[in-house]
């Protein structure tokens, strides 16, 4: 049994915690703004502190900071403690430098982000909030930084629940929203204080979120003291390595600026013509839904990996980083696979569930789930991709990941710009989804081939068998699933919330007894191991 399914149980919980309070804070949000114009200004000012945020330094602490961070651990006499004062000192000061820049450039921000279809009233909003939300930029630092050294100290589990605090305080917020304003809000019903309550109350579970963390750094042994003392201190060499990591992030960025422009334009056109709203808030909130079960899976796992990973590669042992590397890869395969094929085949219906309340409509929340399903056709190559990427960083290579990701977004903004273009207003949104999923399959693939010429383990043939295995039980899970669904299920069950919630739980109950029963005849050991694993805990 892999050490890796007991050791990280834990973080599970705390992210599944965290993730399903998040899901009610979506909820709630969406029950409150919808998916309309509003919904977007509010959406896309409350993604911008992020999208800066990890473009100036979110990416390099994520992939660059654990490594070295580990490396002067086992370098320096003080456990890395004073390079970890000075990183903390400098990364610090850069936020808050970058918060009030980017308040003063807020509407040209804003403009950036959206379509020139939206009129004056709805940048006003969309600017407001931006207002309110970009001070997050520097607390979502303190959150990560924090998180990484309590990591590098092998201390997991707090960051995974501190979230929670910030999904409470939201749908806290939504809820009280919702109880002043009894409309479909537009920019023109919504009155100021609406607007204040609505960005405060998200900036502070972001605050919450950080500051819950501190306590703990003193637990974990670590005290912080500022350090401004900067110049050859070793800085350098994590600077020259951040360098393509923000170059890789920025990448990104530019593609969301484009999926931004295309799904603003999107809901604006379909505001005029009458038509359902589908735009940039139904775009992230089917994107949030997918990757539920990367982040309880996935996430968990690899915030484990990535230590041990930069130990072996600190020790030149490349057969422990395959085999460290491969167990993962393989875990992440037996359960993220069937995972998105559950999402794909009950996105609609778990979308209307979700979604359908207050200011959404049963076809708004719909469409939602539509294109949660199109994006999960890539999340098995997404998270086996972030693993493979988790490979490099750990060699403190990042140069590698920063060539791949300029053909990932190159794929996606290429190929879904050919369909959001071609295909008409109802799959305008979901098509930039599924190009993100085929973008994310064709680059999974060339990364593992090329990862596989440095790294033997990735060679084994039993991997792609195993990924063979388990596709082909949770395809046949999904055709007896969806079989019973026609045949049976959808004859006697109203398209009401109780009837949405007993699909789904039919749908998932036949799906998964189908794909564990597969999964025991074709001896697909990750999956039997942890279900023995549960077993033996539920015993206790």
């Amino acid at each position: 049994m892999s050490p890796v399914i007991g050791q990280t149980s834990g973080m599970a919980v705390g992210t599944l915690l965290s993730r399903l309070t998040g899901v009610l804070r979506d909820v709630a949000l969406v029950a409150a703004i919808g998916t309309a114009v509003f919904s977007d200004a509010y959406s896309v000012a409350n993604s911008i502190p992020n999208i800066i945020y990890i473009l100036v330094a979110g990416g390099a602490i994520n992939s660059v900071f654990i490594p070295t961070l580990v490396r002067r651990m086992q370098e320096d006499d003080d456990d890395g403690k004073v390079f970890a004062d000075r990183l903390l000192t400098l990364v610090g000061s850069i936020l808050l430098v970058l918060v009030l820049a980017s308040m003063i450039l807020a509407p040209l921000i804003i403009r950036l982000y959206t379509t020139s279809e939206w009129d004056t009233a709805n940048l006003h909003v969309a600017t407001i909030f931006a207002y309110w939300c970009l001070p997050q930029i520097f607390f979502y630092g303190v959150y990560t930084l924090v998180s990484q050294v309590l990591n590098a100290r092998d201390s997991f589990i707090l960051p995974m629940f501190a979230p929670i605090a910030n999904n409470i305080i939201v749908i806290t917020t939504a809820i009280a929203f919702m109880s002043l304003n009894h409309f479909i809000p537009t920019a023109e019903n919504v009155t100021s204080g609406q607007l204040t309550l609505l960005g405060a109350g998200t900036t502070l579970g972001v605050i919450a979120q950080a500051l819950l963390l501190l306590p703990a750094l003193s637990r974990s042994g670590y005290h912080y003291r500022p350090r401004f003392d900067f110049k050859g201190t070793g800085l350098s060499k994590t600077g020259d390595m951040a360098l393509w990591t923000i170059g890789f992030v920025a990448v990104n960025q530019l593609s969301f600026l484009i999926i931004s422009n295309l799904t603003t334009y999107a809901n604006a056109v379909a505001q005029i013509n009458g038509t359902t709203a589908v735009g940039f808030t139904s775009y992230q909130k089917g994107q949030l839904m997918m990757m539920l079960p990367h982040a309880i899976i996935t996430v968990s796992l690899i915030t484990a990996l990535l230590p041990r990973l930069s130990r072996h590669a600190h020790h030149g042992d490349i057969v422990a980083f395959g085999r460290q590397l491969t167990d993962t890869v393989r875990l992440i395969a037996a359960f993220i696979i069937p995972s998105a094929v559950l999402v794909f085949i009950t996105g609609p219906t778990v979308g209307i569930l979700l979604y359908g309340h207050g200011a959404t409509s049963t076809q708004q929340a719909s469409a939602v789930g539509f294109v949660a399903s199109m994006f999960a056709l890539g999340l098995p190559a997404f998270s086996i991709f972030y693993a493979l990427l988790r490979s490099y960083y750990a060699r403190e290579d990042t140069k590698t990941p920063f060539v791949i990701n300029l053909v990932f977004n190159a794929l996606h903004i290429g190929v879904g710009s050919i369909l959001f273009f071609t295909l008409n207003a109802t799959f305008k949104v979901a098509s930039l989804a599924l190009a993100y999923a085929i973008a994310y399959t064709i680059v999974c693939i060339v990364t593992w081939r090329r990862l596989a010429k440095d790294i033997p383990a990735l060679k084994s043939p039993s991997h792609p068998q195993l990924i063979a295995r388990v596709s082909f039980a949770s395809f046949l899970g999904a055709v007896v699933a969806t079989a019973l669904h026609k045949l049976v299920f959808s004859h006697y069950l109203a398209t009401t919330n109780g009837g949405s919630l007993l699909r789904i739980g039919l749908d998932s109950f036949v799906f998964l007894a189908t794909y564990l029963g597969l999964a025991f005849r074709l001896k697909i050991n990750e999956v039997t191991n942890a279900a023995v694993l549960i077993r033996n805990r539920l015993g206790k």
